[in-house]
């Protein structure tokens, strides 16, 4: 890896040159050049307008989530406590979870879910969101809004934006 402020050739990986000490960490970095790419990797998440997340309370049993994700037509309720997100409930979670057992639709919501979900910021990139899916196996993400409020960002919403 070349250093740009001196020339000195530096082993790749580098944090910075042997020579000047100049950093080198963002020559390694994806850096957008044009369309889709740049599109991705500049943009933010606010961009995608998440719309807002349903919720469900802790002690809420699974069968009224159910309902409440049926009547919304939404994959997912963030399970929320005094204006807290505690988790995330997903249809996922209860095909897997709930429906194998015969009282799974009397269990509360906090059994089920999954705690503490990943997060994002509205500022944060598109690109993290990418990431944090793929990496973490995600169809949906919490998205903490700058009012404090919390949006919904989906696999399908990620591929409506590539589609665009």
């Amino acid at each position: 890896m070349t250093c740009p402020a001196c020339g000195k050739d530096n082993l790749p990986g580098a944090e910075e040159c042997e020579s000047c000490q100049e950093p080198l960490s963002r020559l390694s970095a994806p850096q957008a050049t044009r369309g889709i790419q740049k599109r991705i990797l500049e943009g933010k998440l606010s961009e995608l307008k998440p719309r807002g997340a349903i919720s469900v309370a802790e002690k809420d049993f699974v069968r009224g989530a159910v309902e409440t994700m049926r009547r919304n037509k939404v994959g997912c309720v963030l399970v929320m406590e005094g204006g807290r997100l505690k988790g995330i409930l997903t249809e996922r979670d209860i095909l897997y979870k709930v429906a194998p057992r015969p009282d799974g639709l009397e269990l509360k919501a906090s059994e089920v879910m999954v705690s503490r979900p990943e997060t994002l910021g509205e500022e944060d990139n598109i690109a993290v969101a990418f990431h944090k899916m793929a990496v973490g196996g995600y169809r949906h993400l919490p998205v903490l809004m700058k009012d404090g409020s919390y949006g919904i960002l989906s696999a399908r919403d990620l591929l409506s934006y590539l589609c665009r």
